[in-house]
């Protein structure tokens, strides 16, 4: 019997370490991990070539939450200045938009 976990955050702030973890595990995030993503990103806005402008986080179309989410991984896996985290760790495979599938150690 395969068992599978699905990380909840409960209302309690996450530090970047946290949100990579928690993103990397998912393909459509939930509310909070949601806001936390577009709080991210739009505070990296100009900071990185993956972050190009400000995204509304009122909007609730998939194609805006998979852009920011793209937008984030993508700068986990390619930007040199972006931080490296042990617990999870590359599959060598890309997904959808070419997103770079990550998986937990």
């Amino acid at each position: 019997m395969k068992l599978t976990f699905n990380i909840v955050y409960y209302l309690k702030k996450m530090n970047q370490k946290e949100l990579i973890i928690a993103l990397a595990q998912t393909n459509m995030p939930n509310k909070q991990l949601k806001a936390e993503m577009f709080k991210f990103h739009n505070s990296m806005v100009g900071k990185s070539k993956y972050m190009r402008k400000i995204e509304n986080p009122e909007k609730s179309c998939g194609s805006c939450i998979q852009r920011v989410l793209k937008n984030v991984i993508s700068w986990y896996h390619y930007d040199g200045s972006a931080p490296s985290y042990n617990e999870i760790e590359f599959t060598g495979k890309l997904g959808l938009h070419n997103k770079p599938i990550y998986k937990l150690k």
